[in-house]
């Protein structure tokens, strides 16, 4: 038999459900339309780079945000992977709006498959290393 305190305790999440319901359609159609991508972002606009510093330190910026599925620990691991230092040295960035652009939606286990294709991290850090490799060669040829 279901007493009339779990009765209300029940019916008041449920009128809290339901009343909250046309603030959240109103906040899903203020972020505007979703195509087919994992994201509403331009592809073409720069969303993830990578800073080295003079101690060889690696500080990778993303827009994507760790929320339970491991991306932190796999973006890391991977940038540090594509420059092929070792996995300390590399620090990861993530959802600072001051530094790293919108990437939209961090959702569909889609971050990390997104940020290591040809865009995103993977891009930035396969950039760097080429980078970094070409100045190192000038540099010997100059010695």
């Amino acid at each position: 038999m279901v007493t009339r305190r779990d009765f209300l305790k029940s019916s008041g999440a449920l009128v809290v459900s339901f009343a909250s319901a046309p603030l959240l359609d109103r906040a899903v159609r203020a972020q505007g339309p979703f195509g087919t991508r994992a994201s509403h972002i331009d592809p073409a606009q720069l969303d993830s780079w990578i800073a080295v510093a003079a101690d060889g330190r690696v500080t990778a910026y993303t827009g994507k945000c760790e929320i339970g599925q491991g991306i932190f620990t796999a973006q890391t691991q991977l940038v540090a992977e594509e420059l092929c230092v070792p996995l300390d040295r590399v620090r990861l960035v993530m959802c600072d709006t001051d530094v790293c652009p919108d990437q939209g939606t961090t959702s569909g286990s889609q971050s990390t498959p997104t940020n290591f294709n040809e865009r995103g991290l993977a891009l930035a850090a396969a950039t760097a290393r080429e980078t970094l490799l070409k100045l190192g060669s000038a540099r010997l040829a100059e010695s």
